[in-house]
Parts: C-alpha cells; sequence; structure tokens
C-alpha cells in the first residue's frame, strides 16, 4: 500500500499532537525547505544586460501603461538597444502616442568592432575585412544568431527565443514614426483677435450694473 504525502503529513501531526506540541520545529522546516532546493534546476541570473554596451549595463522596463504583456520589453538607456522576450511585442511596441528617445534615436553608421572601420552590406570590414563578432544572450549569456528582417539585421537567442534589437532597428522592423503635436490646420490662429481685452470687458459689466438701462 502506498502512503501519500498527505497521509505522511496527517500521521505526523496526529503524533506531534499526541506528543503536546503541534507545530514543527524550525530545524525540520529548513532541513525540508534545503532539500526542496536542491532539488530545483539552477535559476537564470536576474540581471538583464545589455550585450551591445562595454560593461554590460542592466536593462531597464520600457514604460508602458496600456499595452500590457506578462513579459516586459526592456531597453538600454546608454545605447537605446531593446531586447524583446515572450509576449512583449505581441500587442505593439509602445502606448498609442507616446514618444521616448529610445524609439527616435537614429542609428549611426556601423562600424567594426575591432578597428571601428566602416561595415560593408555583408556585414564585413571594408578596412579589416573581419566580421562583427556575435552578441551573447542579455538574458542566459548564450551566443546570438543573426538573422534578417527585410533589410534589418537582428540578433536571436535560440535558448531564451529572445530579439536584441540595436539602436534604431525597433522603429524599422515595426515602422514606428515620432509622435506628431497637434497639427497646425487645426489650430486657429486669429481665435482672440474678435474678443475684447479683459479691462474692456469689466468696464463694460460695471456700467451695465450702474445704468442698466442706458443704452451703450
Amino acid at each position: 500500500m502506498t502512503v501519500s504525502a498527505d497521509d505522511r503529513w496527517l500521521a505526523d501531526a496526529r503524533a506531534r499532537a499526541s506528543a503536546g506540541g503541534w507545530e514543527r520545529s524550525a530545524d525540520t522546516i529548513f532541513a525540508e525547505l534545503r532539500k526542496q532546493a536542491a532539488t530545483l534546476p539552477a535559476a537564470r541570473p536576474s540581471a538583464v544586460t545589455c550585450p551591445a554596451c562595454e560593461g554590460r549595463p542592466g536593462l531597464l522596463d520600457f514604460p508602458r501603461y496600456e499595452l500590457l504583456s506578462a513579459d516586459p520589453i526592456t531597453y538600454c538607456g546608454a545605447c537605446y538597444g531593446f531586447w524583446a522576450v515572450g509576449d512583449s511585442l505581441a500587442r505593439g511596441v509602445a502606448d498609442p502616442g507616446v514618444s521616448h528617445p529610445a524609439l527616435e534615436a537614429v542609428p549611426a553608421p556601423r562600424r567594426c568592432r575591432y578597428c571601428f572601420g566602416h561595415l560593408k552590406p555583408d556585414d564585413t570590414c571594408a578596412k579589416c575585412a573581419k566580421a562583427p563578432p556575435a552578441l551573447e544572450c542579455p538574458a542566459c549569456g548564450q551566443t546570438m544568431e543573426r538573422f534578417k528582417e527585410g533589410q534589418v539585421r537582428l540578433d536571436q537567442c535560440t535558448a531564451c527565443r529572445g530579439t536584441w534589437f540595436d539602436v534604431g532597428e525597433i522603429a524599422a522592423v515595426y515602422k514606428l514614426k515620432p509622435a506628431q503635436s497637434l497639427a497646425m490646420s487645426t489650430v486657429d490662429e486669429h481665435a482672440m483677435d474678435d474678443e475684447m481685452p479683459g479691462w474692456l470687458v469689466a468696464v463694460h459689466t460695471l456700467s451695465r450694473m450702474l445704468l442698466p438701462f442706458v443704452p451703450l
């Protein structure tokens, strides 16, 4: 006969009650917690860092209040690159009408990380002929694979299924445009031209109170 965990817990509780104590000792509780923790898989590092910047600064949560998702989209405050994983882009990138420097940043000419020479369309350096090194995943550190989305080359982690966008790439892929202010065609520049100045309105109001029946 197999004894379930509930039956074992109930039997232990009855034994403690018969001995005059209901609560388990702290040593017993911590011993069981350590035993359970040993069977859990190793957790991934909680810090998500920028794969493009020196020093690997931590990524920041991109502020969104309408486009909610289980996984936040994060960005680097130094280079304005974006890291998207899970459902973070399922409903879009940013809230409608919201502008952010990270979305409006214009990418600089692509340079070689070895000699700072210009990169050719095939991603090789025109000066040293080297290809740029593969980026490491911001979350797990595994080497990411490059793929092309339209005319944009992106980096993706096959383990985390996350995608890294260099500065300007997320705006190019999702065809984002800067938030527009109120169109000039909707602004009436002469809306106040026909209105009386404040002092004249006060004089007119006072005269009607003092001389209500005298035409003005």
